[in-house]
């Protein structure tokens, strides 16, 4: 496994518009975060908190290009065979694959946050107080699971379509204006992913969307299903 983790960690470095795509997902989501207004009127510490949600909301583009990125490479170029023949246990590839895309998640979602909070208070002027810190974490790990959530989505979907321009398209898509689109046409759309999580990037929740936990779940569920339909599908296909 520790063998399997590192080949994969390789492939990360070693894959060049991955690399781009990350440090472009750390450099947009500060600047998004410092030009971003007021979203219902917030002042103060709320809008603190308001534009570094808005910032990561926007941000889940990124996290979503990533792990398309990530997870379609092994499905260009007979790429996934040259993998099957080095790691020939299919499970264990894939439980790698997704600490892997994990591990540079979390990473990239800190190293983000921390760059967006520091560029905040130098902008205002401001010191942070260990109590306001303590307050933005509890506000960003909502954020943080919903990203989560999404990059394991996008991974299932690749293993089911074998196409990273199919399972990155939708979900962002719906994160860029489809997912409020379709809610337009019935409260049903509420439950599909993105959607359903939209109160975690509002200080204040909207009757529009989900409860914050529910909606969470719902989209946890998604990913948890589509996870097991991909995994299964992985084992079984043939590959030539």
């Amino acid at each position: 496994m520790i063998r399997y983790l590192k080949s994969e960690q390789y492939k990360i470095i070693c894959n060049l518009w991955f690399v781009i795509a990350a440090v472009a997902t750390v450099v947009f989501i500060p600047v998004m975060v410092s030009t971003l207004g007021a979203y219902l009127g917030e002042t103060g510490f709320l809008l603190t908190k308001s534009k570094l949600i808005q910032g990561f909301y926007l941000g889940q583009v990124g996290f979503v290009v990533l792990a398309g990125l990530y997870f379609g490479r092994e499905y260009l170029r007979s790429s996934l065979r040259t993998s099957l023949l080095s790691s020939p246990v299919r499970h264990k590839l894939l439980i790698c694959k997704f600490m892997s895309i994990f591990i540079w998640t979390i990473g990239i979602f800190l190293l983000s946050a921390v760059i967006a909070v520091a560029v905040l208070y130098m902008n205002s002027g401001n010191d942070i107080s260990i109590s306001e810190l303590w307050d933005i974490a509890q506000t960003l790990a909502p954020c943080f699971v919903s990203t989560v959530e999404l990059v394991t989505i996008t991974c299932a979907a690749v293993l089911l379509s074998k196409s990273m321009i199919v399972s990155m398209s939708i979900p962002v898509a719906l994160i860029l204006g489809l997912g409020n689109l379709l809610l337009q046409y019935g409260r049903i759309f509420r439950f599909i992913p993105v959607v359903s999580a939209m109160n975690g990037f509002f200080v204040y929740e909207l009757p529009n969307y989900l409860e914050l936990a529910k909606g969470l779940i719902v989209q946890g569920i998604w990913s948890i299903a589509l996870l097991i339909l991909g995994a299964l599908v992985f084992e079984k296909r043939c590959v030539k």
